[in-house]
């Protein structure tokens, strides 16, 4: 544990010199979801070392840094930081610790119930996010589709009373 934590250090360290000496953008402004990443897997570790059920709640907090780390590196690499498109994958973090203390801490139903509004959650505005640009269109044409419906039904004798 002690020798895997040193090998971290290691490697964030050079990477750190690397990008301060040779002048590549991998600084503290981009390398900073490390530090999410860290904690991340040392609670796996904690979890792992010796798993038990009472130990199955750190699995909680590991999973969502292990899936928010990620996604701010992608986050500093590609899009400058930028998280306007890509905000729905947050709510995985969760998602993924749930799923997790429900594997390994002993399998209660009940943790399903959230991961599954979550996941539908974020799906729904994931897909709204990358369809932003036609959504108003799309939505625009099924109201003018219902109300052109809801025009041509035959009127009936309640309908005239407002």
């Amino acid at each position: 544990m002690i020798r895997l934590t040193g090998y971290i250090f290691i490697v964030i360290g050079a990477l750190f010199a690397l990008a301060t000496y040779t002048g590549t953008p991998l600084g503290i402004d981009v390398l900073w979801p490390a530090f999410l990443l860290i904690p991340g897997i040392g609670f796996h570790l904690f979890f792992f070392m010796k798993p038990s059920n009472l130990r199955a709640g750190v699995l909680v907090p590991g999973g969502i840094l292990l899936v928010y780390a990620p996604l701010f590196f992608f986050s500093q690499l590609f899009f400058d930081g930028d998280m306007s498109y890509t905000w729905p994958l947050l709510l995985f973090g969760p998602v993924a610790g749930l799923m997790e203390l429900y594997v390994f801490g002993g399998r209660k139903k009940g943790l399903l119930i959230p991961v599954a509004i979550l996941t539908a959650v974020a799906c729904i505005f994931l897909a709204a996010n990358i369809l932003s640009t036609q959504i108003g269109g799309i939505l625009g044409v099924v109201f003018l589709a219902i109300g052109g419906y809801l025009l041509s039904l035959k009127k009936k004798k309640e309908d005239y009373t407002f």
